[in-house]
């Protein structure tokens, strides 16, 4: 079994400083093989912002994968927004295009669903280029084909959700399920939502197994104390823990577990 810790929308610039210590110690206590990083590490993209989430990282005592977010893109600074919108993240926390990462009999794949700006009013919502889904497509089926199982991270969420946030999926997303399906991916990690969920996805025919990550330190709730996951994932099989925070720490608020069977996701009776 492979340990992860699945974080997303940090936020820094609106986080709860007792949440912050608080996640620290879980971190430091749960010990995962991998932390992964959903998206929104900063509020607006300002350099300061950066500071502080890459200061965070530097803390984790794990290796970790992290995607951006919309926020993650400068908001008030347009020059660079849509020139350079991915600079600053790449300085302070690391690659902004699509990456692979083998860890045992797990690989993960972080994918970039923000965009710089879109032909409609909401820039918020995430997008899938064709180039990037046969990209990564491409790798899962390298991945799958030396026998790994494969995750796949990347911001928006793939499925509808609760609230504002999840009440679209990212653009081009029933071509990209269809696609990470078909070329291996067995699980994608989301946030942008600040809800926590798990779930096979039904327009993959319960192939793939959808996590959603709360938000692990924003004051920017939506009807949910922060939280992340930490997930133990195996060949054909999945748990996920959620921790909550409350009273100062993150204690543990439930567990699912999901079993594969001819490449199929159930919940674990």
């Amino acid at each position: 079994m492979v340990k992860i810790a699945h974080i997303s929308d940090l936020h820094f610039g609106r986080t709860n400083p007792a949440a912050l210590t608080a996640l620290t110690q879980a971190l430091d206590a749960a010990e995962p093989d991998i932390t992964v990083i959903t998206g929104d590490l900063t509020q607006s993209g300002r350099r300061r912002e950066f500071a502080e989430a890459a200061a965070f990282l530097g803390t984790l005592k794990s290796r970790f994968l992290a995607v951006p977010g919309n926020h993650d893109a400068p908001v008030y600074n347009l020059g660079l927004r849509f020139f350079k919108p991915w600079a600053r993240y790449e300085t302070h926390i690391g690659d902004a295009s699509i990456q692979r990462l083998a860890l045992g009999p797990l690989s993960l794949v972080g994918v970039n669903s923000a965009r710089r700006a879109q032909p409609r009013l909401n820039w918020s919502y995430g997008r899938l280029s064709k180039s990037v889904i046969k990209a990564a497509s491409a790798i899962a089926r390298e991945e799958q084909d030396a026998g790994r199982q494969v995750f796949l991270a990347l911001h928006h969420p793939v499925t509808l959700g609760p609230g504002k946030a999840g009440s679209r999926i990212v653009s081009n997303g029933e071509q990209a399920l269809q696609a990470f399906a078909e070329n291996g991916v067995s699980a994608i990690l989301t946030g942008h939502v600040h809800v926590a969920s798990a779930a096979p996805i039904a327009a993959t025919d319960d192939r793939i197994l959808s996590i959603q990550a709360g938000t692990a330190l924003s004051t920017r709730e939506r009807g949910e104390q922060p939280s992340f996951g930490l997930i133990d994932a195996g060949d054909d099989q999945i748990r996920l823990s959620i921790k909550r925070l409350a009273d100062g720490r993150f204690e543990p608020e439930g567990e699912q577990a999901f079993t594969r069977k001819a490449g199929v996701w159930r919940p674990a009776a």
